[in-house]
């Protein structure tokens, strides 16, 4: 009998010590902008890419562009068009891109969403994003080079 509880209190202790095998998961959100005004255009530019345990997981890039240029909103609709033809709405393979446009304001919005665990590697090389999920950067890593870059990044904690 003090055979047995030895070998308990051995395997509780060595349970308690590693937590059951269980890691704990941190999940983050690196949140970077960018903002660019010139000659009547306004674009910001908000890359989100959410990591688990520094493993880049999912990732979302807007484009929100306004526009107040004579020019521009004179040929407003061939404008439209041209970009259109760069951005046909699609989901598929774990990545969507889906497009807005505001004919009253002059705004033009797409927003690609991108999981990058279940994308297929031939839609995201039709993205420009070949190599995705083979990516090593860290979180650190990808803030650093979007700040070298001019954005203005910050940090989430996800629950």
């Amino acid at each position: 009998m003090k055979k047995f509880r030895m070998i308990f209190l051995g395997l509780l202790v060595i349970i308690l010590a590693t937590g059951c095998g269980l890691t704990e998961e941190k999940e983050q959100k690196l949140v970077c902008r960018t903002v660019d005004s010139e000659d009547g255009m306004n674009i910001e530019q908000v890359i989100s890419m959410t990591f688990k345990n520094d493993k880049l997981k999912y990732m979302t890039m807007e484009v929100n562009s306004s526009f107040t240029d004579p020019t521009i909103l004179d040929n407003w609709e061939d404008f439209k068009e041209a970009m259109d033809k760069d951005n046909q709405e699609f989901d598929k393979d774990g990545v969507s891109l889906t497009v807005s446009v505001n004919d009253q304001i002059y705004e033009y919005n797409t927003r690609l969403d991108i999981d990058v665990e279940n994308a297929s590697e031939e839609i995201l090389k039709e993205q420009g994003f070949e190599g995705l999920k083979d990516d090593t950067g860290t979180l650190e890593d990808n803030k650093k080079e979007a700040e070298k870059d001019g954005a203005v990044c910050e940090i989430q904690e996800i629950k």
